[in-house]
Parts: C-alpha cells; structure tokens; sequence
C-alpha cells in the first residue's frame, strides 16, 4: 500500500533559456580586435575582411575599425543564386593615424626638462666609457665587513 495519495503531474518548469542571438555591433559603429559582432546559427551572414567565424559561427572583428555590412549574391551548391550579407571591419584613416602617433601624455615634457635629460645620459656614457669592468664589479660588490651593535646583558 502506497504512503503518499496519489499527485498530479506539472507541464511547468521546462523552459529553455535563451540563446541571446543576433547582432551584437552594428553597421558604422566602431570595433576591438576580438569583439563579438554576431551571435547566430548556421551561416545566415557571412564573415568578410577583418571578421572570423568561431566553432559555432559567431562572427567576431580580427582588427580595430568600423563595422561594415553588405549584401552580396552568390551561388549556392545547387547553382542557385542566393543573397547573403557580408560582414567586415573597415580600418578608418583616424584609426591610422591614432596608432601611429605617439602617446602624448608622456611628450609633455618642457625643452629644459628634454636638455637636463639628453646632458644626463651624455654624463653617464662618458662615465661608463672611462671605467673599467673590475671597477664596476667593485662597485656592485655588496659591503661585508659591516661592523653590528653587540648586545651586552646586564
């Protein structure tokens, strides 16, 4: 004899969740190296230049640009010909130019500061130059002979 009276099943409680699939970064909008741009199954947008499909066809940017989207025809193995859009990252001149100029936080340096700098190592290269190999070893020797603190006990 059972010791529980009999239950009702539930069809509650088996939702799945979701993907979240789509487009992540839109045509226009600029873009990191290794950003995703978009989620998706199967192939229903193509991977152009600068973007790279994963393992499970989510497209992502190879290099720093500006997104870019395209339809394209194509023929598909049963010689039909179908449209697909084709993703791409497009380098932007700015771009360009920003990673080719140098930092300009660290050239805020003064002329007199750059002159100070430019005697220091002019300093320390004729220094390096008058000593000899023994005499830089002897400087970095540690000092031994140390004399210490003894402590009496009284």
């Amino acid at each position: 004899m059972a010791h529980t009276k009999a239950k009702g099943t539930t069809k509650l409680g088996r939702d799945s969740q979701s993907q979240r699939l789509g487009v992540k970064i839109y045509g226009g909008s600029p873009i990191k190296c290794g950003q995703i741009i978009i989620r998706q199954r199967g192939t229903a947008y193509m991977a152009g230049d600068g973007v790279k499909t994963g393992k499970d066809d989510t497209l992502y940017a190879v290099k720093d640009g500006v997104v870019n989207f395209k339809k394209i025809r194509y023929t598909n193995f049963t010689s039909n010909k179908k449209t697909k859009q084709m993703v791409s990252v497009v380098e932007k001149p700015e771009i360009r130019n920003q990673k080719s100029e140098k930092n300009p936080k660290t050239e805020i340096k003064s002329e007199k500061e750059e002159v100070y700098v430019e005697e220091l190592k002019a300093e320390t290269k004729e220094a390096m130059s008058n000593k000899s190999k023994s005499e830089y070893i002897k400087e970095e020797q540690p000092l031994k002979n140390i004399p210490q603190k003894k402590e009496t006990k009284k």
